[in-house]
């Protein structure tokens, strides 16, 4: 069972991943792109988006907007995003500013860091949400893509 299985990982429960930048790719300019993308190779441009997986190998040099954030790679740039979870690999050198942050232990974040909260208010009798699942994360991180021919872009 994989990572986008499971429930209560945000908009990732039931849907696959639409596009796939390989390990041996290297994008010049902006990219804009609608679903999920997985990200193993390297990014030089602004990234805008819905679902953004960074694996361990990719890169990214310039801003990130999207909704959802699974960074294992590194970023060097600002990061606006409603939803960002780094795992240990992550490395993220620059301006963050976010709604709901998840940092395991052993990832890099280097800059300033921004709540954008909403404002929250506890109803009585209702349970605080639970915890991030990080097994979840990490092992849709680890995930390859399956090899297909002719590149990695779908």
């Amino acid at each position: 069972m994989g990572f986008f299985d499971r429930q209560g990982l945000g908009e990732a429960k039931s849907e696959t991943i639409t596009s796939v930048i390989g390990a041996d790719m290297q994008l010049v300019g902006d990219i804009s792109f609608k679903g999920k993308l997985r990200l193993d190779g390297k990014a030089e441009g602004n990234i805008r988006g819905e679902y953004l997986i960074l694996g361990e190998t990719g890169t990214i040099s310039g801003d990130v907007v999207v909704s959802t954030f699974v960074c294992s790679g590194r970023v060097e740039g600002t990061v606006n995003v409603k939803k960002l979870y780094v795992v240990k690999s992550g490395f993220i050198e620059g301006k963050v500013e976010t709604m709901d942050l998840a940092v395991e232990s052993g990832a890099v974040l280097n800059g300033e860091i921004k709540s954008r909260s909403q404002e929250l208010r506890l109803v009585p009798g209702s349970a605080a949400p639970e915890a991030t699942d990080w097994e979840a994360m990490k092992e849709a991180a680890a995930q390859t893509p399956a090899k297909k021919k002719g590149g990695g872009v779908k």
